[in-house]
């Protein structure tokens, strides 16, 4: 395996040694292992956890990464709201949900927060271009996981193209404090 094989076969900037070992099934997890270290020593690749690397480190989309550091899990809270547009406020980290376990992932460039969601409210997002979810469940899930009882105007909540079918659609599933929570 060389390096302008490996920029011909993986598409993106990340790829982790999964990939790597599925697009060169000849080559050996030992030889794979030490090619990947002597591209990272010879500063072609850019370690960002163990067994995930970047081409350039300064081309990672932080909402793609996400994904891939830790699985399953999908973009919601904070981070899918500014993204929609929902809240003005930037999140300092990157946060999705997991069915797994609460995690907190520290990398160079940048902190990633995995909440633990229960398996049965792990729906609602697109798979694309990264799992992220809907905006109505990105809400819900913000209002069930920060535990938010009252909803006032300093939420600053931009609401305008919210589906609202599907944000109720959503809700049910939820307990039945988060259902009746007023949005203002």
């Amino acid at each position: 395996m060389k390096y302008l094989d490996l920029r011909k076969f993986i598409e993106g900037n990340v790829f982790g040694i999964l990939d790597v070992a599925k697009l060169f099934p000849e080559e050996k997890p030992e030889a794979i292992r030490t090619q990947l270290y002597r591209l990272v020593k010879n500063e072609r690749l850019f370690p960002i956890k163990r067994g995930l690397y970047a081409f350039d480190k300064n081309k990672v989309d932080d909402l793609e990464l996400a994904g891939k550091l830790y699985s399953p899990s999908y973009i919601s809270l904070e981070t899918a709201l500014n993204y929609y547009g929902v809240i003005p406020d930037i999140p300092m980290a990157v946060r999705s949900v997991t069915p797994i376990t609460t995690k907190k992932i520290e990398t160079d460039l940048g902190d990633y927060y995995y909440l633990k969601i229960d398996s049965k409210l792990f729906f609602g997002f697109s798979q694309a271009p990264y799992a992220i979810a809907h905006k109505e469940k990105a809400l819900l899930d913000y209002l069930y996981l920060r535990k938010v009882r009252k909803v006032s105007a300093e939420a600053r909540l931009n609401l305008k193209g919210f589906d609202w079918k599907r944000y109720h659609e959503y809700a049910v599933f939820f307990p039945k404090w988060v259902q009746q929570l007023k949005l203002s």
